[in-house]
């Protein structure tokens, strides 16, 4: 009750009540001791005062009230005076006591608001990181970025059995659902283990909803890929069915007429014409199946060379002319178009299906034109066309395997798929461009670092 603190202010009041004394009645000087009680109060506490008070009593009676160097007092007004002294020390040290606990409890709420205020910009910057729609380990860096620049100092999330904090780092677990994980705090501020707990929990909460969130996305994408899977099984089983069966009909057609003795030369050559024909349309449906199957599986590999794209794109309309006769083909390509890196087998099929398929939907009059250019970084070639074009409900849907973009009973559907396929497996773009007269199919590949003439 009575410590060190309480003698040393109770000697300091002994020695000012001494040094006054001659000056001033004594029982005007019992208000220094209440200061000495006030001070006792507001540092220890209301035990810590009574004992001041109590001591100052005595000491009071002791030294300076008559008979001094005695408790005894002589005059009863002294003993009212000491009473009334006690009982304002009493008082005043309750007073100071309730006051240092109103103090305390107030800097305690200042504490918690900015506790509270400090978690909450945490959490306002970790949710927006997790919730972004990125995969979850992006999330995670996202939250050490976003919430790194913030007033609580850096904070970082591990999806880890075990902990590795850093140096000036506290490390507390999260109870993340069905996977281990951990939350590093940085020391800078002064986390108690309730501002610890509270925060790995809504923090917990936050990636429990993160991962739950990209678990369905996951069974989404893959119901998606089953359906999609399932439509292009369909599609395929349709062109088997379909494109399949009308030159096998006519091979066959053709096989049995052969049969007959009395078949005329001319008429038998037709026959063995339509039998060729039709045998390398079928070889051709089938490799396009072949060729869509490899890049549905991501497994196009693609061989890049240096490429001259002028020598593809002549290539590929020799290719056409011989598939799709003599349809005029006028070109427009500079002489110094630069050199792209593609596989150059790939890329003049690419281009042999885009000019056959603008041949097939030109009108006989007019030529198809194929252009070229280099400009932003890109070397661009564009097969055109100036035929019905392409249903504006379709053109959304133009690369996708099956679809027939104009007349529906011409063609397998799959060029323009192939085209898109072989085209970004050797990094360039292919897009439509409609327009009211004319559509054009543009292949784009980046510019590089030309090669060095030997």
């Amino acid at each position: 009750m009575v410590s060190l603190e309480s003698l040393g202010a109770v000697a300091v009041s002994t020695g000012l009540v001494a040094l006054l004394d001659a000056v001033t009645p004594i029982t005007g000087l019992g208000v220094i001791y209440l200061l000495a009680v006030l001070f006792l109060a507001i540092r220890r506490g209301e035990l810590a005062a009574l004992g001041t008070a109590l001591l100052s009593v005595l000491t009071l009676n002791f030294f300076f009230i008559e008979p001094r160097h005695t408790l005894t007092i002589s005059d009863s007004e002294n003993i009212v005076a000491l009473g009334v002294f006690l009982i304002a020390a009493i008082v005043v040290g309750r007073l100071a006591t309730v006051s240092r606990q109103r103090s305390a409890e107030a800097e305690d709420r200042a504490r918690l608001a900015v506790a509270r205020e400090r978690e909450a910009r945490v959490l306002a910057a970790a949710a927006s990181s997790l919730l972004d729609g990125a995969g979850i380990d992006t999330q995670l860096d996202n939250i050490e970025r976003s919430v790194g620049s913030e007033r609580p100092g850096p904070i970082r999330v591990e999806l880890t059995h075990a902990p590795a904090p850093g140096t000036d780092e506290l490390a507390v677990r999260l109870p993340i659902s069905g996977r281990p994980g951990w939350l590093y705090l940085s020391r800078e501020l002064s986390w108690s283990k309730e501002d610890q707990r509270r925060l790995a929990e809504a923090l917990a909460r936050l990636i429990d909803v993160a991962l739950e969130r990209e678990r369905l996305d996951a069974r989404a994408a893959e119901a998606e890929a089953t359906r999609r899977a399932e439509v292009v099984k369909t599609a395929v089983l349709h062109a088997i069915s379909h494109d399949l069966r009308s030159p096998l009909t006519a091979i066959t057609t053709a096989a049995g007429g052969l049969r007959d003795e009395d078949l005329l030369a001319r008429d038998r050559a037709e026959l063995v014409a339509v039998i060729t024909d039709e045998a390398s349309r079928l070889a051709r449906l089938i490799d396009d199946l072949l060729d869509l199957s490899r890049i549905e599986a991501g497994a196009v590999e693609p061989r890049p060379d240096w490429c001259d794209v002028r020598d593809a794109v002549v290539g590929a309309a020799a290719q056409a002319r011989a598939a799709c006769g003599d349809h005029r083909i006028d070109f427009a390509l500079p002489d110094e178009l630069p050199f792209v890196r593609a596989d150059p087998v790939q890329l003049e099929r690419v281009f042999a299906n885009l000019i056959e398929n603008a041949v097939k939907f030109s009108p006989p009059n007019l030529p198809v034109r194929v252009t070229g250019s280099a400009g932003g970084g890109r070397v661009t070639v564009r097969v055109i066309n100036r035929g019905s074009g392409v249903p504006r409900s379709q053109r959304r849907r133009i690369f996708e395997p099956f679809v027939r973009g104009r007349e529906p009973g011409q063609g397998s559907g799959l060029g323009l798929a192939i085209c898109r396929g072989f085209v970004e497996a050797n990094g360039g773009r292919i897009a439509l461009q409609a327009e009211t007269d004319q559509t054009a199919f543009a292949v784009s590949f980046p510019i590089v670092r030309q090669p060095t003439p030997a």
